[in-house]
């Protein structure tokens, strides 16, 4: 039946709404720092549940994906539009902020470890990732910090992010100058180049080199901002075929990852030894997993169906966020770690660290928005004039 002078109806999926595409950034945002939080307190009882037991790819993929887009929906336009200016000192100043944010976890992190060790007994923990350092050679130890030389494990994402945000600019450049496929291919050619000589940063005072190879993870930042504009123009869209193969690469990677749940022992090994799933230089297993992953959840509208829900605010809170919530739970995570190491794992303990955690992480975000923070004003001004 025909109804004359009805509005068509509007497919949202195949509008640019910006605002709305930020929203899901910040939900899936947050749910991604929740799952960096369970994942770096090893060995608890809530990390089987977290995706990289599903997958080749984890959080760590996630977190650089939707910072190329995050990044992206920020300075794209006004580094197009002649504030290239503006978008240069926010992201000198964004650096600057990030560095001394990680040299404040670090410190921070040795000082819960070596005070463990001396009142728990126990000295092997600043025998592992790279703590053994500051106790043999503190001032080598503290040069490699302040040089980013030296990281510690599970303190590793920060210097990755600082290095991104320097190869972002050479990338805004490229999109303003020819474009975003062009910008992308010329970053997936610098990452096979990467990938085929062997290219990373060296660490120091200790021979090696770093375990996230940003001149390899910048290939994921670049997809991201690809996907940005794609959102931003309306011109990512779901299709049945791409869809399908997606969803095929996801199960896929799920019945491998769990040795065909386990019924196929073994599994996981050899599809280990030809799918190049190396997590220090992004190895292609895991980017196709990764890209397939976030275009079958993009597809399904898997944020808009949970819009509704009473979990996707509080995500999206700790999405909005991102900074103040991840240097948090990284101390949280130190925190948990030497109790899990004093006392011994028990589902009692877990649960405590990760439900306690949660929500002292929530609690943070929430106090971020709702109370008055130092400087507020002038910032918010800033804003305003930047704009």
């Amino acid at each position: 039946m025909k109804t004359h002078g009805a509005k068509p109806a509007i497919d949202a999926s195949t509008q640019p709404l910006p605002a709305r595409r930020r929203t899901d950034v910040d939900f899936w945002r947050g749910v991604v720092l929740c799952c960096i939080f369970i994942n770096h307190i090893p060995g608890n009882a809530f990390e089987r549940l977290t995706p990289k037991n599903y997958g080749f790819s984890d959080s760590a993929e996630a977190f650089v994906f939707l910072s190329g887009l995050s990044l992206a929906f920020a300075y794209v336009g006004r580094f197009s539009d002649g504030r290239a200016g503006q978008v240069m000192q926010s992201l000198q100043w964004r650096v600057a902020k990030l560095y001394g944010i990680h040299l404040f976890l670090s410190v921070a992190a040795i000082a819960i470890f070596a005070a463990a060790a001396s009142f728990g007994g126990d000295d092997a923990l600043m025998n592992q990732h790279g703590r053994a350092l500051f106790t043999d050679d503190p001032a080598a130890a503290l040069l490699g910090l302040a040089s980013l030389g030296h990281q510690l494990g599970y303190f590793n994402i920060l210097p990755l992010y600082i290095v991104l945000i320097a190869i972002l600019v050479v990338q805004l450049v490229m999109v303003r100058m020819a474009g975003p496929w062009p910008m992308l291919a010329v970053s997936a050619l610098f990452y096979a180049v990467v990938r085929v000589f062997d290219i990373n940063i060296p660490t120091w005072p200790m021979k090696g080199s770093w375990f996230f190879n940003p001149l390899a993870w910048q290939l994921l930042m670049a997809v991201g901002i690809v996907a940005a504009l794609l959102l931003r123009d309306g011109r990512l869209r779901s299709r049945p075929v791409p869809l399908a193969l997606a969803g095929l690469v996801v199960a896929a990677g799920a019945v491998s990852v769990t040795d065909g749940f386990s019924l196929l022992p073994g599994l996981y090994d050899w599809t280990r030894n030809w799918a190049d799933l190396d997590k220090t230089t992004l190895g292609l297993g895991r980017l196709v997993h990764f890209i397939a992953l976030a275009y079958l959840l993009f597809g399904l509208g898997v944020a808009a169906r949970l819009r509704r829900t009473w979990s996707y605010a509080p995500f999206c809170r700790l999405g909005r966020n991102s900074l103040t919530v991840f240097a948090l739970l990284s101390l949280l995570a130190a925190v948990g770690q030497v109790a899990e190491d004093l006392i011994g794992t028990s589902f009692g303990l877990d649960l405590l660290l990760i439900v306690g955690g949660l929500a002292i992480l929530y609690a943070t975000a929430w106090a971020s928005e709702t109370l008055p923070q130092p400087g507020a004003e002038r910032r918010a001004r800033l804003d305003v004039r930047q704009r």
